[in-house]
């Protein structure tokens, strides 16, 4: 007997949900006192949540409606749960998260404190001096290394989490969206065997408290305050142990924006600047292991949100990740990754054109 495969489920049909589930909404806000007010959409993202902005008795809000914990199609490692135990633990320490004001994530809203509508990635576009915005999200990553203890919050191992396990994307959805072909038997292995004899060549990496999603479209400005309050964080719900370069790297070499190379020396000195030599040197080593690990998730998520999800806002990112990709192979601890990609054609130079319907079928999802 043939298995029927499962349609994906797409951003449409989650916005659909969304809205049959008015009457939850709107009951959560009587709840709270918040009948009347005024809702301003404020966005989504690829995790399905979306916001709106309340504005209620002069006082702004934002609610946060997410796909609840328990239903089937929410996004690992984004409970709503976590959300919220995380960012009161991070708050706990110093760190600039919203406020709860209300929760029900049974049906998954959520009241929070607002932190206005500018997130870093918008001030640099404004008047924000880069350099500084970078000191500032460096120093909110160092002050997270040295005083959030990611044993006390039991959060995910990173190497057991499906961050990690989704390295192999560049094999499973870029490849075959280039070669516009089904990847060989075994290729994703032979992929995952260069990474593990990367990894055996070097000392264990620190371990420590990981945001996972730390860029600046999760980071919110906010010039009236002071020292690290000046950088509201989002987005945390996800939060690991794991490496500690991991999100310095996801900082630095954001698949949203260009970071000149003088900023990425300059903030690697910075973070490192409390370490003695030996450990500096093994910082750097794996920054940029997990740097290039992150390229190599990222670009073959982008094309599978494209063609598994609906979402094909991040295709135009993908030139940016391939430099990236190039640039990292370039150092001489990724040798043997790129005399794997070189055996098997692939440059990252190579036009990412496509419509995703049209390479469904070269993958095996």
């Amino acid at each position: 007997m043939q298995t029927k495969t499962k349609a994906p489920v797409t951003v449409g049909d989650v916005i659909a949900w969304f809205d049959e589930r008015q009457d939850k909404r709107d009951a959560f806000l009587r709840a709270n006192g918040l009948a009347a007010a005024i809702l301003t959409p404020v966005g989504e993202d690829c995790a399905f949540r979306r916001y709106f902005r309340l504005h209620h008795n002069d006082r702004a809000m934002i609610l946060m409606e997410a796909v609840p914990d328990n239903a089937e199609f929410v996004t690992p490692g984004h409970k709503l749960s976590d959300f919220i135990r995380i960012g009161t633990a991070l708050r706990d320490t110093g760190v600039a998260t919203p406020q709860v004001y209300a929760a029900d994530a049974e049906n998954g809203y959520v009241l929070l404190e607002d932190f206005g509508s500018t997130s870093f990635k918008q001030a640099l576009e404004q008047d924000l001096a880069r350099e500084d915005a970078y000191a500032l999200a460096t120093d909110v990553l160092t002050h997270m290394r040295q005083a959030v203890n990611a044993e006390t919050l039991a959060l995910p191992r990173y190497y057991d989490s499906h961050v990690h396990t989704a390295l192999r994307r560049v094999i499973d959805w870029y490849l075959p969206a280039i070669r516009q072909q089904r990847n060989a038997d075994g290729l994703a292995g032979e992929y995952l065997a260069v990474w593990q004899q990367i990894e055996d060549g070097l000392p264990p990496c620190p371990q420590g408290f990981l945001h996972i999603d730390f860029h600046f479209e999760n980071l919110m400005w906010r010039p009236q305050r002071t020292g690290l309050a000046q950088c509201g964080v989002l987005d945390f719900q996800g939060a690991m142990i794991g490496p500690q370069p991991y999100d310095l790297a996801n900082l630095l070499e954001d698949a949203r924006v260009d970071v000149p190379l003088d900023i990425r020396m300059n903030m690697l000195a910075r973070y490192t600047s409390g370490m003695d030599a030996a450990e500096r040197d093994l910082f750097l080593r794996w920054y940029r292991i997990l740097a290039t690990q992150f390229h190599c998730r990222v670009i073959g998520q982008f094309i599978r949100l494209a063609v598994k999800d609906g979402k094909p806002r991040y295709l135009p990112m993908i030139p940016r990740l391939q430099n990236y990709i190039i640039e990292g192979l370039k150092d001489p601890i990724l040798s043997p990754l790129r005399e794997f990609f070189a055996a098997q054609s692939v440059s990252f130079t190579e036009a990412v054109d496509f419509e995703p319907s049209e390479i469904a079928a070269f993958i095996a999802f």
